[in-house]
């Protein structure tokens, strides 16, 4: 099997011949790690392209003379985050939306062209790489993207009450992401990713009335559109969802990335996973083990991954990304843990 191949297989709970690994070019452990991560990587080829031919690094104003790194950035949603660790998500220090009531006036982001010299280019592009990999596109978030240009606070308040304001203004972004989708299916993806953390690390962060009254019914339009259109919705969470995952099943997602500890911790999750045809991604404990586990420890979990990927015939997809705190026994142990047990 290639790439491809490998991935469908697995999706398809098939038989694939090995469990496919996808890697993800994490700016923060690059750069702590540096060429030995890069190499180490590439020694132990994943089933998704990519190449690490460039490391990163902070831009020199963005550090001072004693090399302490400090920098705001403004996204293009209109958000000015703070950045303290190097490839580390930072935190919002200025909201573009402060008032759901007063939300009309503010302008979402374009939406990119669906033609052009650009498109033509990407989709030539998509239509090659395809022939040995299976690609996904999107970044399709509800939930997330109201919290990142607004108070969390504020954010649920207004969603226990059905604010009015905020009712409006997601009619608005799902008009947007349906243009987003325009594109990205139009290009010819694969997969298309959604991603919505509903988890805390006890329960879901809303109640599952509001999940049902606010957000399910635009994922239902979103995903239809997807499916419609022959590919499939992948699904990003973390936390304890709850009764969430339960719907996010229901509404008919093909492969969840869950927080997998918690997605562990009841096996009836995975077999619901199984019943329904939905694969998941293994991304191994970053809160502990990866971290703070040691190096055989870690070799162990990813051999019980690998034997419960071969039980299930497939369904399981392992996910790689090497923070800046993994120490570097641990992060060849992941790796390397890994490919043995693929």
């Amino acid at each position: 099997m290639n790439a491809r191949e490998r991935f469908v297989a697995a999706l398809d709970y098939d038989q694939p011949d090995r469990l496919p690994v996808v890697y993800h070019p994490c700016t923060a452990g690059l750069y702590v790690h540096g060429q030995p991560l890069a190499d180490l990587l590439t020694a132990h080829p994943p089933d998704n392209p990519i190449s690490f031919e460039h490391l990163p690094g902070p831009p020199a104003e963005a550090v001072d003379a004693q090399g302490r790194y400090h920098e705001f950035r403004v996204d293009g949603w209109g958000a000015e985050w703070e950045y303290l660790i190097f490839g580390v998500a930072g935190h919002p220090s200025r909201y573009p939306v402060t008032n759901w009531a007063q939300s009309d006036s503010y302008q979402l982001p374009a939406v990119p062209a669906c033609s052009g010299p650009e498109f033509e280019a990407a989709r030539a592009w998509l239509d090659e790489q395809k022939r040995s990999w299976f690609l996904s596109g999107g970044g399709i978030s509800l939930f997330e993207r109201l919290h990142a240009i607004s108070p969390l606070e504020d954010l649920l308040l207004a969603i226990g009450l059905s604010e009015p304001g905020l009712l409006a203004f997601l009619e608005r972004l799902e008009v947007y992401w349906h243009a987003c989708l325009d594109r990205d299916l139009a290009l010819g993806h694969d997969a298309i990713w959604f991603g919505d953390d509903w988890g805390t690390q006890t329960g879901p962060i809303i109640s599952p009335a509001a999940f049902d009254r606010l957000f399910a019914p635009i994922y239902a339009r979103l995903f239809a559109r997807v499916k419609a259109a022959g590919a499939r919705v992948f699904f990003h969470s973390c936390g304890a969802q709850g009764p969430i995952f339960d719907r996010l099943l229901e509404l008919g997602i093909d492969l969840i990335w869950p927080q997998i500890g918690w997605f562990e911790a009841d096996p009836a999750r995975i077999e619901a996973c199984r019943d329904r045809g939905v694969a998941f991604y293994v991304h191994p404990d970053r809160q502990r083990l990866v971290p703070l586990g040691r190096p055989d420890e870690i070799r162990a979990e990813m051999r019980r991954y690998g034997e419960l990927g071969r039980r299930l015939g497939g369904g399981v997809v392992f996910y790689v990304e090497i923070e800046n705190d993994a120490p570097w026994a641990n992060a060849m142990a992941l790796v390397e843990g890994i490919s043995a047990a693929r």
